[in-house]
């Protein structure tokens, strides 16, 4: 058939037949244009529209070359200006002026604590990430309500219109869910290309660009939980032809599923929770929009205010505000938020007017907007103000009517409304245009609220205004006979029927519906209250509320819904709940047992929120779930330091850690994961927080389980030139002489590096051996080295030890020229006798050392008296000597006392020797006489009796520097207590004692334990 000779209904029939793995075209139609639908039949399986529909003759280059550069000068035109509402209405405002970045993570932090998340920059979302070849084609972006999804979209087409980001694609269609809503409910049916024409009316022959598989185009469809649009995935037609029409439910479907245009790539934004849920298997990535961090709090009214002076106040004071700073991380709270401290700092009673909650903040903003559209002034006198918002009294009741009815009654996410329907309930237009709502693009006769928030406050409003003014319940149920009305009735039914329904969505309705039962919100909106019955009620039930909401928090209540409540009682300015969870907090009381999930919420929510400075999270305190161990994780960016001792986070745990660590607002210093179950996985994710963390100086793996991969994947993090980190500690870990070489080469690169623990790994010889080239070495900056248990024990026939002590190789370590060692750990070694003397032998003439740890190796006497010369040598400054459990007896105790001379001693540790009274009191004999500022001092287990404790007061009676006693493990008995008693009363810095393990009666350990009532700051 030639072309351009078929008619209307004409059907073509080809019957072929074609062998398995064949191929076949047909029909053959060839036509600059041809116009359908078409229905392609194959056997019993119908495809529609598969080649039919209009096709336009393919666009030449030069003709295409025109129209990218037609639709980048319309798309860059389109976004270059942003909208800001303000108490003056909308303002049109350059893009790139206020653009303040939002931090974006990839994964969804919603899906528990397997979500993978890592921070990505808004140029790169489509970006591949390192690992994978392949560019993401769906990528779905969730944020809440006013986190800046929209003017994030906007940025990146700006960008990409302009050159800076996004060059792979040829053409970018972007589509807001809320005006599609609008169009489907006009058109029953569109096709793709009549949807982009209508968006985009330079694109004249849209089908030829969708068709044409070498054009690259870019999709994004903004707020898929702001339309009623329905997109289901289970029960839909596929489409395969642009050119067809179908509901655009279907279209948007078609188009994820990769029917239509399957190259091509698609962004979609929305809230989370969206009803509109997308299935997994069609997501290439998820990311999330955290908003501001701290740093782009402040910068947004820098930026936003003209007068520089005002602006630093103004960023001042809501960071002192800490319920205000923490939601500024929501970019459109932080232009409400302007708006109102705009107003409030210019009058004169700023001070008393300065919003402190949420409801105060939107309350304030109702008012400014009214009195600038009636009054055209920024701030007026209480009367006016008054009149002001009686005039609108009825608008605002009945917008607050649609916003509840709609919004709560019939579960909109978005409530929308047509002019038609303003104009029915009385509702002023003037009231919906001064800055409260927006219309739809190009649709003057829809409008929703700016940000749901909104939206919920004035849900609020009407249950509160419908309450007070009308003596009615919102909520349907009417008030019994007899019953007491109360507004704290109503606030306690939406609570109970917020858990029982499980809707977090009703958070910002619970919190203004609590707030607004305040004093100061109200004479905030006086005015719009009706004298006469309204005043006889008793207004502020702020206490009534607090009280049932105090009790709530005391049920088994889901984690989320503790944080909701806990915003309530901050929406009625009550702290008490908070300070009693803070007072547990700071004084242990929470270490006591485990913590529940509501618990560890609750105490999250407490630490961001408090204006004190916390230097250290430790919860190695307490017994946490793994639940309650990610909330609490979340909250380590406000602290300098992190405690996990024994907390059992697991890889999973640590890598929410790293997530806040990789945060530009973390503070974290000193990292402390001792005993958490770690493996090289989390190294991992350490190596990839220190590279852009520059703050943190310690990190402690000690105990886990991260064996050589793991410090070879940290030594990667070590060399870079940006790391900071100066303490590393990686004892007990499994580690051998195999990772010694990346520990070596590591050592020779960095410039950081203080303190390196590898105690408690069996290293070795030849490991050593490899540390020792680096060491040698004059660039490496190493100070403390921990060697501590590090051979591994060798055992000859009949079981006779080996020795393979090494202390040969650490002898030349110390005399060599470019030894910088400042502290030196050796316990636990099982150096033998010659071994211990080559060690004391190459001390000779060392002036860097000052600690020392040599304990747990047979040292003996003889070892001790030469040591003894060494250390009493001129220009010596050791500081802190250990040699416990070193076979040590009394014979070496005169030899010992001499350390004493050295004035720079403050600690010295003699414990598990066979030392008894005489040894110990030959030892401390010349302490009295000496100018030895001793402050450590461990004795336990040395064979002390009651004999020893007559003259103990008389033996410390100059040492007044003394901080740390171990008497633990001796023979003291009840005799000895009152000796005790007077010293440590006598000892005026003594901050620790121990005395576990002695002889003491239940008596005497309780006499001992009420001394803390004397001395608050001692610890046994």
């Amino acid at each position: 058939m030639a072309a351009g000779e078929s008619k209307p209904g004409h059907r073509i029939k080809n019957n072929l037949s074609v062998s398995t793995g064949g191929r076949v075209f047909a029909p053959n139609i060839q036509s600059d244009h041809s116009s359908g639908p078409m229905t392609i039949s194959m056997g019993n399986k119908t495809i529609v529209n598969h080649y039919g529909g209009a096709y336009e003759k393919k666009l030449s280059g030069a003709d295409l070359k025109n129209l990218k550069a037609i639709h980048k000068s319309k798309s860059k035109e389109a976004a270059e200006y942003m909208m800001e509402y303000e108490k003056t209405g909308k303002k049109r405002v350059l893009l790139r002026e206020r653009f303040i970045n939002v931090r974006i993570t990839e994964g969804d932090s919603s899906e528990g604590e397997k979500a993978e998340e890592r921070v990505i920059e808004y140029g790169k979302i489509f970006s591949p990430v390192s690992g994978q070849s392949r560019e993401p084609v769906t990528v779905v972006t969730k944020g809440l309500a006013g986190m800046g999804k929209s003017v994030l979209v906007q940025k990146l087409i700006y960008d990409w219109a302009t050159g800076a980001a996004l060059s792979e694609y040829d053409f970018i269609f972007k589509f807001p869910f809320r005006e599609l809503s609008l169009l489907s409910a006009e058109k029953k049916e569109i096709n793709l290309p009549d949807l982009v024409k209508q968006y985009y009316p330079e694109i004249k022959r849209p089908a030829s660009i969708l068709a044409n598989e070498s054009i690259q185009t870019l999709f994004i469809f903004d707020g898929l939980s702001d339309g009623d649009l329905e997109v289901d995935f289970n029960k839909h037609i596929v489409h395969r032809d642009v050119s067809g029409a179908m509901p655009l439910g279907a279209l948007l479907v078609n188009l994820i599923k990769k029917e239509l245009v399957p190259k091509a790539a698609i962004w979609i934004t929305t809230r989370p929770g969206s009803k509109n849920g997308i299935p997994t298997e069609y997501i290439s990535r998820e990311t999330t929009i955290k908003g501001f961090q701290d740093q782009e709090k402040e910068d947004y009214f820098l930026r936003r205010c003209k007068d520089k002076a005002l602006g630093r106040k103004m960023s001042q004071v809501v960071k002192r505000q800490r319920n205000l700073f923490f939601m500024c991380s929501v970019p459109a709270f932080c232009s409400i938020l302007f708006s109102v401290l705009e107003t409030v700092l210019k009058s004169m009673s700023a001070e008393n007017e300065i919003p402190q909650t949420l409801t105060e903040v939107y309350s304030h903003f109702l008012v400014c907007l009214i009195l600038f559209q009636e009054e055209k002034l920024e701030f007026v006198d209480k009367n006016k103000q008054v009149k002001s918002l009686q005039s609108k009294r009825d608008s605002i009741l009945a917008l607050g009517k649609l916003s509840f009815e709609r919004g709560h009654l019939k579960d909109c996410e978005t409530v929308s409304f047509s002019v038609e329907e303003l104009k029915q309930n009385n509702i002023q237009l003037s009231l919906v245009c001064s800055g409260l709502c927006e219309e739809a693009k190009g649709d003057k006769s829809n409008y929703s609220f700016v940000h749901l928030a909104l939206q919920e406050y004035f849900a609020a409003l009407y249950v509160f205004l419908a309450f007070y003014n009308q003596n009615k319940n919102a909520f349907g149920r009417s008030f019994k006979l007899f019953e007491k009305q109360g507004y704290s009735q109503i606030c306690k039914e939406a609570c109970d029927s917020a858990i029982k329904g499980g809707k977090r969505r009703q958070e910002f309705f619970l919190r203004f519906l609590c707030g607004l039962g305040t004093t100061k919100s109200q004479d905030i909106l006086e005015g719009l209250l009706l004298a006469g019955d309204g005043k006889n009620k008793e207004r502020d039930d702020s206490k009534k509320i607090a009280k049932f909401l105090k009790k709530t928090l005391q049920a088994n209540i889901p984690p989320e819904q503790t944080i909701d409540i806990l915003h309530c009682l901050n929406e009625l300015n009550d702290i008490s709940a908070l300070e009693e969870i803070k007072t547990a907090f700071n004084s242990g009381s929470f270490s006591s047992g485990t913590l529940s999930p509501a618990q560890c919420s609750a105490l999250a929510f407490v630490l961001q929120m408090s204006e004190e400075s916390y230097q250290e999270l430790d919860l190695s305190l307490y017994k946490l779930p793994t639940i309650g161990i990610r909330r609490l994780l979340l909250t380590a960016n406000s602290f300098t330091g992190i405690k996990l001792s024994g907390a059992n986070i697991r890889d999973c745990g640590l890598k929410i850690l790293t997530d806040v660590m990789r945060s530009p607002d973390c503070k974290l210093q000193n990292v402390k994961l001792d005993g958490n179950n770690l493996t090289y996985k989390s190294c991992e994710q350490l190596v990839a927080a220190l590279t852009e963390n520059h703050n943190v100086i310690l990190l402690d793996l000690t105990d886990n389980n991260i064996q050589d991969k793991g410090v070879s994947l940290l030594c990667n993090a070590l060399k870079h030139e940006q790391c900071s980190l100066q303490m590393l500690s990686v004892g007990g870990n499994k580690l051998t002489s195999s990772c010694c070489k990346d520990l070596a080469d590591m050592l020779s690169e960095n410039k950081t590096l203080l303190e390196l623990d590898l105690s408690h790994n069996r290293i070795g010889e030849s490991g050593l051996q490899d540390l020792f080239k680096a060491l040698k070495n004059g660039n490496w900056k190493l100070q403390k080295l921990g060697l501590n248990s590090i051979f591994a024990f060798e055992f000859g026939i009949m079981g006779t030890y080996e020795d393979a002590s090494g202390a040969g190789i650490i002898c030349d370590i110390l005399e060599s020229q470019n030894c910088k060692l400042q502290s030196l750990g050796l316990a636990k070694n099982s150096f033998t006798q010659d071994g211990c003397a080559k060690l004391i032998k190459s001390l000779k003439g060392n002036q860097t050392l000052t600690e020392l740890d040599i304990g747990s190796n047979n040292l003996q006497n003889d070892g001790m008296t030469e040591l003894c010369d060494i250390l009493t040598e001129p220009g010596c400054k050791m500081q802190s000597l250990k040699v416990a459990n070193a076979k040590l007896t009394s014979e070496c105790c005169v030899k010992l006392a001499s350390v004493f001379n050295i004035k720079t001693l403050t600690e010295l540790d003699v414990s598990m020797n066979e030392l008894g009274n005489d040894g110990v009191t030959e030892l401390l004999s010349s302490l009295k006489d000496s100018q030895c500022q001793l402050q450590r001092l461990g004795l336990s287990k040395t064979g002390l009796t009651d004999a020893w404790s007559i003259d103990l007061k008389a033996t410390f009676a100059k040492s007044n520097q003394l901080v740390e006693l171990d008497l633990s493990h001796n023979k003291f008995t009840d005799k000895s207590v009152q000796r005790f008693s007077d010293f440590i009363v006598g000892c005026a810095k003594l901050k620790t004692i121990r005395m576990e393990k002695n002889r003491f009666s239940a008596k005497g350990y309780k006499t001992l334990e009420d001394l803390k009532m004397k001395k608050d700051d001692l610890h046994k």
